[in-house]
Order: C-alpha cells, then structure tokens, then sequence
C-alpha cells in the first residue's frame, strides 16, 4: 500500500490528472467563481460588495490549510519512510500555503478597512493567522539550508512542519475562545446561530472548489520541480564521482 502511495507521488507530476485535467478544470472553475462572485452573488444588506472578498478570503484560509495538512502528512511519512518524495511534496505544499496564507491575510485586510476602519488589528484570529504564516516561512528557510534534503536538517525542518500544524486548530477555535472583530463562523454554523443564505453558500462552495483545485495544481507543479532539481543534483553528483 505504501509503495503505491509512493509510487503515485513519483508519477503524479507527470499523469494526466497533473499535465491536463488540473489546469483546465482549474481555469474554468475559476471563470465560474469570479462570474459567481462578482455578477451572480447577491450584494450583502450591511456591508454591500465589500463583502464579495469573502469568497476569496475563506477559501483562500481553506487552501493554506489543506497546503499545511499535506505537509504535516508527508513530513511524518519522511520521518518514517526516509524517502526524498515525501520532502518535495511536503516543501511544495508549504509553499503554496504560505502564497494562500498571504492571499487570505491581505484579503482579510481589505475587507477589514471599510468594515472595521483599521487595516490590521492584533485580533487572536489574525494574530495566530500571522503566526502560522510565519511558522511556514521558517519551514520554508530551515529547508533552504539543505535544499536537496539530504542531512539532519531535513529532519529538522519535518518536525517543524509537523508542529506547525498544530496553530491551525488554534486559528478555527481562536473566535469562539476570545473575544475578537472576526466575525463568528456562519458556513457551519449550529442551527440556533445565523447562517450562510443559501444563495451566498452555493457561491462560496464554487469558490472554495475552484481554489483549492487551483492549489492542488500549484502544488503538483511545485513537486516536479523540487523533484526535477533533487534528480540534477544526484546527477552532477555521479558525473563528479565518476570524473573523480
């Protein structure tokens, strides 16, 4: 099982699925998303179209969230399995987590300015946001010490991308534990609470599809080439030896 799994990972960048189907079901989901958002969607009572970067904002936080599980999965797999595929996919999930992360904290930003009149407030939403963000860039940079994965830092860096993941449960219960600006979950909401109209929530699962398919592609190109530069190193490193 987990050498197919392996098997799978080595083969992905390269599949149908990755070189075909992820772009251009990405492309014309996001083409949905944006006519959904900006034309379909109806405009918010209270706030007006300031409101449309919420479907943006949260499946954008959906994203950086699924980017980071896949780390945290694949980090355990490398400490477990010492294989370099499991580093490449979890450096290029990191990555394109820490692009989304960004994404949902300036789009949280804008939407917060004419709503709350501030561009940033130490929120404990946005706040542990931050760190996770910063968590990952230090994933990230511990990486970029021994970018072909070959050492202790490699290592290292697992055990952080494990650890990190930890802030992201953090982040969900963060408006129900404190008192905070960011507004109380209304997607899954109990029943007894304000909810998602419906018309809104069809919009937002288009996004939040579009986006994270998106991510999925981003990743599996990422993967290719943080595979494709570990293969030329181990190259250059025979033609050395054998030179030698």
């Amino acid at each position: 099982m987990i050498k197919k799994i392996e098997d799978s990972l080595q083969n992905f960048e390269d599949s149908f699925i990755s070189r075909r189907f992820l772009p251009v079901a990405s492309l014309l989901l996001i083409i949905c998303f944006l006519m959904s958002a900006f034309i379909i969607a109806p405009t918010e009572i209270v706030e007006g179209d300031v409101q449309r970067i919420f479907y943006f904002h949260l499946p954008a936080a959906l994203a950086s969230y699924l980017c980071f599980a896949i780390t945290c999965l694949f980090s355990i797999f490398f400490l477990w399995r010492k294989k370099q595929i499991y580093t490449h996919w979890a450096k290029a999930s990191a990555l394109v987590g820490v692009i989304f992360t960004i994404a949902c904290l300036w789009s949280g930003m804008a939407w917060g300015k004419p709503i709350w009149g501030v561009w940033w407030t130490w929120d404990a939403r946005l706040t542990s946001t931050l760190i996770l963000l910063f968590l990952y860039t230090g994933y990230l940079l511990i990486h970029s010490l021994d970018p072909f994965s070959e050492g202790r830092i490699a290592r290292l860096a697992s055990v952080v991308g494990i650890i990190s993941f930890l802030d992201i449960p953090l982040i969900n219960m963060s408006v129900r534990w404190w008192r905070t600006l960011h507004p109380q979950p209304i997607v899954l909401a109990p029943l007894n609470e304000n909810r998602l109209p419906s018309d809104m929530f069809a919009v937002l699962l288009i996004s939040i599809f579009a986006i994270i398919l998106f991510a999925i592609w981003l990743i599996s190109i990422n993967a290719r080439i943080f595979k494709n530069e570990f293969l030329i190193n181990m190259l250059s490193k025979k033609i050395s030896a054998g030179s030698d």
